[in-house]
């Protein structure tokens, strides 16, 4: 009983910061940033990607979870 409380412990505040979270959507300035543009900063990862495959994988990750338009 006593190893699983510390497993019990970390699922419950998992749970409570999964409830409380806000999405991050590129109007909020998630990672560029409040004044600055998420799309752009996104766009400039996505240009250092060198392989053509992985950088349209990572465009429609980036689309779903922030909203932009890559």
């Amino acid at each position: 009983m006593r190893k699983f409380t510390g497993a019990f412990v970390v699922a419950a505040l998992m749970a409570g910061m999964l409830t409380v979270a806000q999405p991050a959507w590129a109007d909020a300035g998630a990672p560029g940033g409040p004044n600055r543009s998420t799309c752009a900063f996104l766009s400039g990862i996505l240009m250092r990607v060198g392989n053509a495959d992985a950088a349209a994988w990572l465009a429609t990750i980036f689309s779903n979870i922030f909203g932009c338009d890559l």
